[in-house]
């Protein structure tokens, strides 16, 4: 077994001894550094490097699987602690992983998988519970989440509004342009659900005011929007959801990525969390999005049969 604990200027250096790196490689986040004699001589201190500067052997099979894997799973948590980032890199066979661990303060490589330790880590951020507050279940298009999203940020709004100036909250209603400002204006923060929807979908691309008022229209039709006037509300259920999630607690992806074909095939979903009652669910399939209230006990069930990394990845197909 080989782990070590690695500051960041290290790390830089150390990929610039390591070839080439496939495009999946978690490497590739990380810039090249030429090496220097001080870092050269903490490394070989550290056990990392030879004397004559070349990578130890235990080192650089590990490396090499970072450099080159055949799958990824990433799990990323963000939240008041900051973004804690856990990857594990498989080779073709799956006996060989290894596991790279970004905290705030330092970066860990280590060559065997504890997956019990993963699990504890996510029920220390998420809780455990089998008990959610609502039952939504829904799938939209990208433009229909992006409205959803903006309506339920300016509801989360008027909610604080309300408790600040100590009066009572009532139920909402917005004009098709307000919404499309709130759509295309939100600042990139984890507290708004705009923001969320659109790292969730990949693209940060503006809707117009005609596909905003086709969202608003597909919408009612599904019962998620109400008209009143020339004014549109969200349905109570919604409406719920948007005042039981007023302040995002915690931000979870597990993203998967395996090579088939000499093609990249990508999984995986983004969990919002503002209690251990309150988590939501988006899961993203390249067409649509879904909106889904989950247990915190299920998304940990869920992180558990990632962990099963074979049949796993065995299942990820092309779309």
């Amino acid at each position: 077994m080989s782990k070590y604990n690695i500051d960041l200027e290290k790390l830089k250096s150390l990929n610039g001894l390591i070839g080439k790196k496939n495009e999946m490689s978690v490497l590739k986040d990380f810039p090249d550094k030429e090496i220097t004699n001080s870092i050269k001589e903490d490394l070989i201190s550290d056990g990392i490097l030879n004397s004559d500067g070349s990578l130890k052997k235990e080192i650089e099979a590990s490396m090499n699987v970072l450099a080159n894997p055949y799958g990824i799973v990433k799990y990323i948590f963000t939240g008041g602690v900051g973004i804690y980032e856990h990857s594990i890199s498989y080779d073709q066979s799956f006996k060989k992983n290894v596991q790279l661990i970004l905290t705030p303060e330092s970066i860990v490589i280590d060559d065997e998988l504890h997956t019990e330790n993963i699990v504890q880590i996510m029920e220390s951020f998420v809780g455990k519970s089998n008990l959610k507050s609502l039952n939504i279940t829904y799938k939209l298009k990208p433009a229909e989440a992006l409205v959803v999203a903006a309506m339920l940020d300016m509801e989360r709004k008027s909610s604080l509004r309300a408790f600040v100036d100590e009066v009572v909250y009532s139920h909402n209603s917005y004009n098709a342009n307000v919404i499309w400002r709130i759509v295309n204006s939100t600042n990139p923060s984890i507290q708004w659900f705009v923001y969320l929807v659109n790292e969730v979908i990949g693209e940060h691309e503006p809707l117009t005011q005609n596909q905003v008022q086709e969202a608003i229209n597909q919408l009612l039709d599904k019962g998620i929007v109400t008209k009143n006037g020339d004014q549109y509300l969200l349905s109570d259920e919604f409406s719920m959801l948007s005042n039981r999630m007023i302040i995002i607690d915690n931000v979870v992806s597990i993203l998967t990525y395996k090579f088939a074909n000499t093609q990249v095939i990508s999984s995986g979903f983004t969990c919002i969390q503002a209690g251990v009652h309150d988590l939501l669910l988006l899961d993203y399939d390249g067409s649509d999005i879904r909106f889904n209230t989950i247990t915190s006990n299920r998304l940990i069930d869920y992180v558990k049969q990632v962990l099963e990394s074979e049949r796993y990845f065995n299942n990820i197909k092309a779309v």
